[in-house]
């Protein structure tokens, strides 16, 4: 008569099935540089300004999640655009000097409509902080 054994070996589960459940580390990556909940620091050049959005479209550069925005920059990769959106429709007059390829610093943040809109802008060209 023969004996069937059956052997039963607990292995670990492969590392693959862990990596499934874990975000990849690029969406991870696009979900924090794309997370404007809080107060963020962006710095760009002016590439187009839509003034019946009223809508401003930037080539983004960098950005910055330091509550100061004096450190914390980091490059944004690629040649990223972005639209974001003044404050109040009627301020979108303020952006009129703003030429294309102009240096600006935003501060940005989602409103409850999910658009970002601008808090604070200065041109890199002018010192002061111009509120909208």
């Amino acid at each position: 008569m023969a004996v069937l054994l059956l052997l039963f070996v607990l292995v670990p589960a492969p590392t693959w099935a862990q990596h499934q459940t874990e975000p990849h580390p690029l969406d991870t990556f696009l979900t924090d540089v794309l997370n404007f909940t809080k107060p963020t620091g962006i710095r760009g050049t002016v590439r187009y300004i839509d003034f019946d959005g009223p809508i401003l479209w930037l080539n983004w550069h960098q950005r910055s999640g330091d509550p100061s925005f004096e450190m914390g920059w980091h490059p944004v990769p690629g040649e990223a655009m972005l639209a974001v959106h003044p404050r109040a429709s009627e301020s979108i007059v303020d952006l009129r000097a703003l030429r294309k390829g102009t240096a600006v610093e935003l501060i940005i943040q989602l409103d409850s409509e999910g658009k970002r809109r601008i808090l604070s802008f200065r041109s890199m060209s002018q010192p002061p902080e111009v509120p909208l």
